[in-house]
Order: C-alpha cells, then sequence, then structure tokens
C-alpha cells in the first residue's frame, strides 16, 4: 500500500515526529532499488544526511507491504514492512523484521541514512600545501579519538563520518595509504576502521574490483 499525502500520512508517520511523506507514485509501487549504482553528484549536492528525520521524510516516498514475520514462519496479518525511497537520490530502504509499523519505518530511516552515506558522493578539495583538514563528522569516528568519545556504528551521527570517509577515498581514487596520509593515520588503522563495518567494506570493494584494484580483507 502506497502511502498517500495528507492526514492519512501523517498519521502514519507520527510515531517518527509527525513527519509526512513526499509524493507518492501510483501503480507499481517504489520499483527495484537503484542502490548498487553509485550516486554521483556534478556539484555540491545538499547535507542530506544533516536533516533531522522529520525532513528527511519529507523528501521520501513510502509505501508499506506484508512480509515474513519473526522467524521466518508466520506472515504479517497487517502491512507493517515498510519501504522508503528518497526522491532526490532515488536510493530505496526498507525494514521488515519487526511487526510494528512503527518500529520498521524508524529502521528504514537508520538503513537510509546509511545508504545515503556509502552511495551520494560530495566533492572534496585536497589542498597539498595546506594539507586535508579533517571535517569534525569524520574525526568523531577516527580511531585517533578516545573510545569513550568516538561514535560507534548504532550512533545516530555515524553514518555523516562515514560519508565524509568515501568522499576523501573517492578524491584519492580509493587509495588507502594516500587517505590514511589525509587523516595522519597509518594505513592499518584505516584499514581496521574500514572491515569493521562491513558495509563499508562491501562497497569500497566494489568500487575497488571497478577500477581493478585489488579487494580489502579482514
Amino acid at each position: 500500500m502506497l502511502a498517500m499525502a495528507g492526514t492519512t500520512v501523517a498519521r502514519q508517520l507520527r510515531g517518527l515526529g509527525g513527519a509526512r511523506a513526499g509524493g507518492s507514485r501510483r501503480g507499481g509501487g517504489l520499483g527495484p532499488s537503484p542502490c548498487h549504482r553509485l550516486v554521483r553528484c556534478r556539484s555540491q549536492l545538499p547535507d542530506y544526511l544533516a536533516l533531522d528525520d522529520e525532513q528527511l521524510w519529507q523528501q521520501c516516498q513510502m509505501e508499506t507491504f506484508r512480509a515474513s514475520g519473526p522467524g521466518g514462519q508466520h506472515r504479517n496479518k497487517v502491512e507493517s514492512a515498510v519501504r522508503v525511497k528518497h526522491t532526490p537520490t532515488d536510493i530505496v530502504a526498507s525494514a521488515t523484521e519487526k511487526r510494528s509499523q512503527h518500529e520498521n519505518r524508524r529502521e528504514a530511516v537508520k538503513r537510509l541514512r546509511s545508504k545515503i552515506a556509502l552511495k551520494v558522493r560530495r566533492k572534496t578539495d585536497l589542498d597539498l600545501e595546506e594539507g586535508f583538514q579533517v571535517p569534525a563528522e569524520l574525526a568523531a569516528i577516527l580511531p585517533t579519538r578516545k573510545k569513550s568519545m568516538r561514535y560507534g556504528q548504532k550512533h545516530r551521527e555515524y553514518p555523516r563520518g562515514v560519508q565524509v570517509l568515501m568522499d576523501l577515498l573517492v578524491a584519492n581514487n580509493l587509495s588507502l595509504a594516500d587517505t590514511a596520509r589525509c587523516l595522519n593515520l597509518s594505513t592499518g588503522a584505516l584499514s581496521r576502521l574500514i572491515t569493521a563495518d562491513n558495509d563499508l567494506l562491501s562497497e569500497i570493494n566494489q568500487q575497488r574490483q571497478s577500477l581493478g584494484m585489488r579487494p580489502l580483507r579482514k
């Protein structure tokens, strides 16, 4: 069932702070996710990950559907599974594992943030004279920060750090050595940061493979 704009959506999204989804598409649902393709920008894109959940949902289409419930045996009797599409980037995320639609919506938006971090690239200027100034979002996930102050993978702001790291890697042609040098890290430390995140590792290896580079290994 595709969520429509107006009071219906407002009611459905109340669990996410009353946000309303953007426009809807009649028939055919949201279609297959294009998330396997890298979303490249021709100019500086908005900082989607700086948006709160309400603002992000205003840029999304949402549909609900039935899916297998916990344990894989029971079918949901209501359409509690959720799929969201971020209209500006065509990135799609879904959540099906909870019986509550509200919980699935919350999980779907978390996954959407992670996918935006991995797929949406922004231009990174590398000033060789002044050196790379590490943005606060990226510094927050680096091993150089005290462990008690470092953002882990479950932290809400973690995807913002991942996005900046991906931007820097792409600017350095996916070279770990060059990227580590920008961050004043050893190559080993950067490699451990990447390989600790399965989704980040998978995305980087897909891009390295497309360039004929060897994959990173845990």
